[in-house]
Protein backbone atom coordinates (compact mmCIF):
# COMPACT_ATOMS: atom_id res chain seq x y z
CA UNK A 1 0.00 0.00 0.00
CA UNK A 2 2.52 2.13 0.38
CA UNK A 3 3.11 2.18 -3.44
CA UNK A 4 -0.52 2.74 -4.07
CA UNK A 5 -0.11 5.80 -1.41
CA UNK A 6 3.24 6.75 -3.64
CA UNK A 7 1.35 6.67 -6.51
CA UNK A 8 -1.68 8.41 -5.38
CA UNK A 9 0.81 10.91 -3.74
CA UNK A 10 2.38 11.20 -7.12
CA UNK A 11 -0.72 11.32 -9.01
CA UNK A 12 -1.96 14.31 -6.94
CA UNK A 13 1.37 16.18 -6.96
CA UNK A 14 1.32 16.05 -10.75
CA UNK A 15 -2.22 17.35 -10.54
CA UNK A 16 -1.05 19.95 -8.31
CA UNK A 17 1.63 20.95 -10.31
CA UNK A 18 -0.04 20.39 -13.90
CA UNK A 19 -3.10 22.61 -12.40
CA UNK A 20 -1.00 25.04 -11.26
CA UNK A 21 0.92 25.93 -14.43
CA UNK A 22 -2.43 26.20 -16.21
CA UNK A 23 -3.53 28.59 -13.57
CA UNK A 24 0.14 30.65 -14.11
CA UNK A 25 -0.59 30.27 -17.46
CA UNK A 26 -3.85 31.26 -17.11
CA UNK A 27 -3.23 34.24 -15.19
CA UNK A 28 -0.33 35.01 -17.64
CA UNK A 29 -3.55 35.27 -20.11
CA UNK A 30 -5.61 37.39 -18.33
CA UNK A 31 -2.75 39.71 -17.13
CA UNK A 32 -2.06 40.13 -21.10
CA UNK A 33 -4.92 40.57 -22.18
CA UNK A 34 -5.87 43.35 -19.20
CA UNK A 35 -1.86 44.78 -19.96
CA UNK A 36 -3.77 45.42 -23.71
CA UNK A 37 -7.33 46.08 -22.36
CA UNK A 38 -5.11 48.86 -20.08
CA UNK A 39 -3.46 50.16 -23.33
CA UNK A 40 -6.64 50.64 -25.28
CA UNK A 41 -8.50 52.35 -22.39
CA UNK A 42 -5.07 54.52 -21.59
CA UNK A 43 -5.55 55.24 -25.38
CA UNK A 44 -9.20 56.05 -25.40
CA UNK A 45 -8.53 58.52 -22.15
CA UNK A 46 -5.76 60.53 -24.11
CA UNK A 47 -8.38 60.63 -27.09
CA UNK A 48 -10.99 62.04 -24.78
CA UNK A 49 -8.74 63.90 -23.02
CA UNK A 50 -7.64 65.65 -26.48
CA UNK A 51 -11.24 66.03 -27.25
CA UNK A 52 -12.47 67.57 -24.42
CA UNK A 53 -8.99 69.83 -25.03
CA UNK A 54 -10.82 70.73 -28.43
CA UNK A 55 -13.81 70.90 -26.77
CA UNK A 56 -12.94 73.67 -23.98
CA UNK A 57 -11.11 75.78 -26.54
CA UNK A 58 -13.95 75.54 -29.47
CA UNK A 59 -16.22 76.33 -26.15
CA UNK A 60 -13.63 79.32 -25.06
CA UNK A 61 -13.99 80.61 -28.69
CA UNK A 62 -17.90 80.46 -28.99
CA UNK A 63 -18.00 82.18 -25.13
CA UNK A 64 -16.25 85.15 -26.80
CA UNK A 65 -17.72 85.17 -29.63
CA UNK A 66 -21.33 85.47 -27.28
CA UNK A 67 -19.54 87.74 -25.72
CA UNK A 68 -18.91 90.02 -28.42
CA UNK A 69 -21.83 89.52 -29.79
CA UNK A 70 -23.78 90.20 -26.56
CA UNK A 71 -21.87 93.88 -27.04
CA UNK A 72 -23.14 94.55 -30.33
CA UNK A 73 -26.61 93.74 -29.47
CA UNK A 74 -26.45 96.00 -26.63
CA UNK A 75 -24.90 98.88 -28.98
CA UNK A 76 -27.60 98.11 -31.27
CA UNK A 77 -30.46 98.39 -28.56
CA UNK A 78 -28.83 101.36 -26.99
CA UNK A 79 -28.10 103.07 -30.42
CA UNK A 80 -32.31 101.99 -31.44
CA UNK A 81 -32.90 103.79 -28.35
CA UNK A 82 -31.47 106.56 -29.03
CA UNK A 83 -32.66 106.67 -33.25
CA UNK A 84 -35.93 106.53 -31.69
CA UNK A 85 -35.62 109.53 -29.15
CA UNK A 86 -34.80 111.02 -32.45
CA UNK A 87 -37.14 109.55 -34.33
CA UNK A 88 -40.11 111.23 -31.67
CA UNK A 89 -38.32 114.69 -31.81
CA UNK A 90 -38.30 115.06 -35.47
CA UNK A 91 -42.20 113.93 -34.87
CA UNK A 92 -42.64 116.51 -32.59
CA UNK A 93 -40.42 119.04 -34.53
CA UNK A 94 -42.37 118.10 -37.70
CA UNK A 95 -45.77 118.35 -36.24
CA UNK A 96 -44.50 122.09 -35.32
CA UNK A 97 -43.78 122.83 -38.55
CA UNK A 98 -46.68 121.69 -39.61
CA UNK A 99 -49.36 124.03 -38.04
CA UNK A 100 -46.75 126.65 -38.77
CA UNK A 101 -46.93 125.53 -42.65
CA UNK A 102 -50.68 125.49 -41.82
CA UNK A 103 -50.58 129.14 -40.15
CA UNK A 104 -48.35 130.32 -42.88
CA UNK A 105 -50.70 128.80 -45.81
CA UNK A 106 -53.64 130.47 -44.33
CA UNK A 107 -51.69 133.86 -44.02
CA UNK A 108 -51.04 133.27 -47.30
CA UNK A 109 -54.11 132.58 -49.19
CA UNK A 110 -56.03 135.69 -47.08
CA UNK A 111 -53.02 138.43 -48.19
CA UNK A 112 -53.68 136.57 -51.89
CA UNK A 113 -57.31 137.78 -51.61
CA UNK A 114 -56.28 141.43 -49.83
CA UNK A 115 -53.91 141.78 -53.06
CA UNK A 116 -56.33 140.37 -54.91
CA UNK A 117 -59.19 143.11 -53.71
CA UNK A 118 -56.60 145.73 -53.96
CA UNK A 119 -56.04 145.39 -57.42
CA UNK A 120 -59.37 145.16 -58.03
CA UNK A 121 -59.86 148.26 -56.17
CA UNK A 122 -57.31 150.31 -57.47
CA UNK A 123 -57.93 149.55 -60.78
CA UNK A 124 -60.57 152.21 -61.02
CA UNK A 125 -59.45 155.56 -61.04
CA UNK A 126 -62.63 156.64 -58.67
CA UNK A 127 -60.98 154.11 -56.14
CA UNK A 128 -57.48 155.77 -56.67
CA UNK A 129 -59.13 159.08 -56.00
CA UNK A 130 -61.00 157.75 -53.13
CA UNK A 131 -57.90 156.16 -51.40
CA UNK A 132 -55.48 159.04 -52.20
CA UNK A 133 -58.30 161.92 -50.49
CA UNK A 134 -58.22 159.25 -47.27
CA UNK A 135 -54.54 159.72 -47.17
CA UNK A 136 -54.47 163.09 -46.93
CA UNK A 137 -57.22 162.95 -44.52
CA UNK A 138 -55.20 160.80 -42.18
CA UNK A 139 -51.80 163.06 -42.87
CA UNK A 140 -53.90 165.69 -41.74
CA UNK A 141 -55.24 164.39 -38.73
CA UNK A 142 -52.06 162.57 -37.42
CA UNK A 143 -50.40 166.06 -38.05
CA UNK A 144 -46.69 166.74 -38.13
CA UNK A 145 -46.35 165.85 -34.83
CA UNK A 146 -43.89 168.64 -34.29
CA UNK A 147 -41.20 166.83 -36.55
CA UNK A 148 -40.41 168.25 -40.10
CA UNK A 149 -39.10 164.92 -41.18
CA UNK A 150 -40.17 161.93 -40.16
CA UNK A 151 -38.79 158.75 -40.82
CA UNK A 152 -37.17 160.41 -43.80
CA UNK A 153 -40.12 161.62 -45.21
CA UNK A 154 -40.70 165.48 -45.00
CA UNK A 155 -44.01 165.96 -42.65
CA UNK A 156 -45.27 169.25 -44.53
CA UNK A 157 -48.29 168.41 -46.89
CA UNK A 158 -47.71 169.48 -50.20
CA UNK A 159 -49.38 169.00 -53.25
CA UNK A 160 -48.82 165.69 -55.41
CA UNK A 161 -50.58 165.42 -58.75
CA UNK A 162 -51.22 162.26 -59.95
CA UNK A 163 -52.43 160.99 -63.33
CA UNK A 164 -54.20 157.69 -64.22
CA UNK A 165 -53.74 157.22 -67.46
CA UNK A 166 -55.48 153.67 -68.80
CA UNK A 167 -52.85 151.45 -70.75
CA UNK A 168 -53.73 150.72 -74.27
CA UNK A 169 -54.07 147.02 -75.39
CA UNK A 170 -52.11 145.85 -78.00
CA UNK A 171 -53.00 142.63 -78.69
Amino acid sequence: MKILRNIVVLFLASSLFFLTFKYISFLRENISRLEGEKQSLIQEVDRQKTLIERLNTKNTGLKNYLKAANKRLNKSFSDLDREKLKGEELKSQFSLLKAENDALSGEKARLVQENEDMKEKFNSIDELKKAIRALKQRIKVEGNQGFIVKHGQPTSVSKVKIEVTPASDNK
